[in-house]
């Protein structure tokens, strides 16, 4: 389970290293999955829940066209990435030019993922989110009286 959040900066390359207590949740896996996340941050991977979101898509109708556009838009951005030595992933810099990722990020524990924020959009992001929490937190869970 990925959970917490933690502040990095690329090195001149692109790579970043992954926090040790994410590359733990990791395992012995070596290959992580890149994909496009929602809101604007890049998401993270291990095999096992990135062939889960596969899943996930195979059981939509593909003859829906919002089904093939959100497929083709996912499946368009992922990056199967190795971790080095150092604990290291080189994000691709056309990638990280997409999605407007700066030298310095924010990674953020996602339960099953890790995004990869840029640090001023996160900024942004993270004071509407704390505003509105108490609201969405209300929505999502009064099902469960």
């Amino acid at each position: 389970m990925f959970i917490g959040s933690y502040d990095y900066n690329l090195d001149t390359k692109g790579r970043l290293v992954i926090p040790s207590k994410f590359r733990n949740n990791l395992g012995n896996d070596n290959n992580v999955y890149l994909t496009r996340g929602f809101d604007g941050c890049l998401s993270i991977y291990k095999e096992t829940d990135f062939e889960a979101q596969i899943i996930r898509y195979q059981k939509k109708s593909y003859e829906k066209s919002d089904v093939r556009k959100t497929l083709r838009s996912f499946l368009d951005s992922v990056v199967q990435l190795s971790i080095d030595n150092q604990g290291r992933i080189l994000l691709p810099s056309k990638i990280l030019e997409k999605y407007s990722i700066g030298n310095k990020v924010h990674i953020l524990g996602a339960i099953d993922h890790f995004e990869i924020w840029d640090y001023t959009k996160w900024n942004e992001e993270e004071s509407s989110i704390d505003s509105e929490f108490e609201m969405n937190a209300e929505k999502i869970f009064s099902d469960e009286e």
